[in-house]
Formats: C-alpha cells, sequence, structure tokens
C-alpha cells in the first residue's frame, strides 16, 4: 500500500465519521474511525502511514468539531504511539497487540483531548470521559480487530509461499 491509498481510505474514515457515524450511533460515544485506521496502519505497517494522516486528519477533525485546534490531531498522533511501540516486540500479523494497542490508543486519546480541554477551561469534567470509555474500549478494539483481518492479508508478504497471490496466501 502506498501513500495515496492509505490517504484515500483515512478521507474515507473521516468522511464516515464526520457524517454519517456520530448521527446513527445507538450509544453515547461514537468510535472514532480515524483513530482506529491510524493504530491500524501504524501497526500493519513498517512506514508512517498511520502517524501522518493521523496528523492530516486530525487537524481537519479540529477544524471542523473542535474549539481547540490541534487537540484532536495531537490525541490522534499520540494514540499512534502505543502501536508504534508494541509492534516492535510483537509479530504483525497477530491480531491481539493489535487490540491492546488499540485500548491504550483510545485511553491515551481521551485523556489527552479531556487534559487539554480542561487546562483551557472547558467545563466537561473527568465522569464525561470516563463514563464514555467503556463503549469507546470495546468499539475500537472491535473496529481495530476488523481492520486487521480485512488489511493483514494483503499486507504481509511471505516470500517462500509459491503459491502466494496479490500478498494473500492462495489455497488448494
Amino acid at each position: 500500500m502506498n501513500y495515496v491509498k492509505a490517504g484515500i481510505f483515512f478521507f474515507i474514515c473521516w468522511l464516515v465519521q464526520t457524517t454519517l457515524l456520530w448521527r446513527v450511533w445507538p450509544f453515547e460515544a461514537a468510535p472514532s474511525l480515524l483513530l482506529c485506521a491510524a493504530v491500524g496502519f501504524s501497526w500493519l505497517y513498517n512506514r508512517n502511514y498511520g502517524l501522518v494522516y493521523a496528523l492530516v486528519f486530525g487537524l481537519l477533525l479540529d477544524i471542523q468539531t473542535q474549539i481547540l485546534f490541534g487537540t484532536s490531531a495531537l490525541a490522534l498522533v499520540l494514540g499512534c504511539v502505543p502501536a508504534m511501540a508494541l509492534r516492535r516486540h510483537f509479530n504483525p500479523e497477530n491480531p491481539l497487540p493489535n487490540m491492546l494497542s488499540a485500548l491504550l490508543a483510545t485511553l491515551v486519546s481521551v485523556f489527552v483531548t479531556w487534559g487539554i480541554c480542561h487546562i483551557f477551561g472547558s467545563p466537561a469534567g473527568i465522569l464525561l470521559a470516563v463514563r464514555t470509555l467503556p463503549t469507546l474500549l470495546i468499539s475500537h478494539a472491535i473496529i481495530c480487530f476488523i481492520l486487521h483481518i480485512s488489511f493483514v492479508r494483503t499486507i504481509i508478504k511471505h516470500g517462500r509461499d509459491r503459491r502466494k497471490r496479490r500478498g494473500g496466501i492462495a489455497y488448494g
């Protein structure tokens, strides 16, 4: 995957998140597709796709939704750090560390956003951030698992497999 395809994927995530997901999500806090995509790309790729596009689309999200400019971008970029750190110690084909990095990224994102808003005088308390955590943790883990299962076959290539086709394994 190159930067253009990753950019198109992040654009689709941003578009769905800002137009559709926040309006139809039945629970209190809608998941951040941009955070899940940033974590997934930081986990699966050895390049900085997730980090770069987290910054770009985080700034777009800030322009559209936040009062403080840069809050979402910083939270998304810092959310990529657990995935990049765990990738060094675990096999990228394993989805469980990816889900763990999604949980850590969710915690980092929620508390960084709340902390910055609290420093600049937002009336939202810590209880609001903590109350949304269970829904966000579960939804982000599920979304990152689905992204991992969807992309792992096309990203990780096994050079010794003689029946490989388009990066995935052709069975039979």
